[in-house]
């Protein structure tokens, strides 16, 4: 029997042609050798599956898995790692580059600390063109507080959701419901994480994340997907309720929050005052929004 590796490496992709081939070499560059990539291609219409089994007929730490339908983002990333065997998981994406020693140098912080749940690293975020155009990194101590204070941290000073990124620890992934699909599912995942563990971090710009700029006079194609759409397609039509729903289900992770009474009404109001009261205005904009949809349904219903 083949032992596990050291670390999984999830590679989900959807049409991924023009990236895909960039993203397996610099896998197959990286200075540790204990790993295996899953590519889980998403049912693509391109060359994506001719690519990967081409990469993985040459090198055996390299497996391809095609869904037979489109499960949606959320779904093919849950797939990827539920195809994972190694002790640390990385979701990689298909267009994204990091230099060759991302995971030697993130598995060493994970092995030295096991407190850690994750290891972040500086991110480079590049347009079309793979200019840097902006620099993110980790804010606060998300490593040596306590939960209730990590979580503190984590819903005030997270903004963009990088550390998804991160190399995890597949046994503390596998404690979580995974990649759930609904718009800010991501943020949710994270939130799960840091009450199990810290957050490690490496300053060093070790991911380069891919972000289309938008460009001065475009305009937003009215035929591509909304993002709720992209995470499963079963979320068209359903209504806009993005704040709501990030309250309720920070609201529920608290509930079941491995801590004392004091720590949880503390996490709770932390909950209330960072999407009921900064974000109070998103939530009025959701109702209103939604209540308007249901209106217009309700009369298209009464004239059919």
């Amino acid at each position: 029997m083949t032992p596990a590796p050291l670390v999984s490496v999830g590679l989900p992709v959807y049409n991924g042609e023009e990236h895909l081939a960039k993203a397996l070499d610099a896998v197959l560059d990286q200075d540790l050798e204990d790993f295996e990539v899953i590519v889980c291609d998403n049912a693509s219409s391109d060359a994506t599956a001719e690519i990967a089994r081409g990469y993985a007929a040459r090198d055996a730490r390299i497996r391809y898995h095609r869904n037979e339908r489109n499960l949606g983002l959320a779904g093919n990333f849950n797939k990827a790692f539920q195809l994972a065997g190694g002790k640390y998981f990385k979701w990689w994406a298909h267009d994204d580059w990091h230099p060759r020693n991302l995971l030697s140098r993130t598995t060493e912080v994970l092995e030295a600390d096991p407190s850690a749940v994750l290891c972040a690293t500086g991110v480079a975020i590049m347009d079309d063109d793979g200019e840097v155009f902006e620099e993110w990194r980790l804010e606060a101590d998300l490593l040596t507080p306590p939960p209730h204070v990590r979580f503190h941290r984590l819903l005030w000073t997270l903004g963009e959701t990088h550390p998804l990124f991160s190399v995890m620890r597949a046994d503390a992934l596998a404690r979580t419901p995974q990649y759930r699909p609904f718009v800010g599912g991501d943020r949710v995942l994270l939130a799960q994480l840091i009450v199990m563990g810290g957050f490690a971090g490496v300053p060093d710009l070790m991911h380069y994340y891919r972000q289309a700029r938008m460009r001065p006079g475009a305009k937003r194609d009215p035929d591509k997907p909304s993002q709720a759409e992209i995470l499963d397609p079963a979320n068209k039509g359903k209504l806009p309720s993005r704040t709501w729903r990030l309250c309720y289900e920070h609201l529920r992770l608290v509930a079941a929050a491995p801590v004392g009474p004091r720590e949880k009404l503390a996490m709770t109001g932390d909950v209330l005052a960072r999407f009921g009261v900064r974000d109070a205005r998103l939530l009025a904009a959701e109702a209103y929004h939604s209540g308007r949809i249901l209106a217009s349904r309700a009369v298209a219903r009464g004239s059919a």
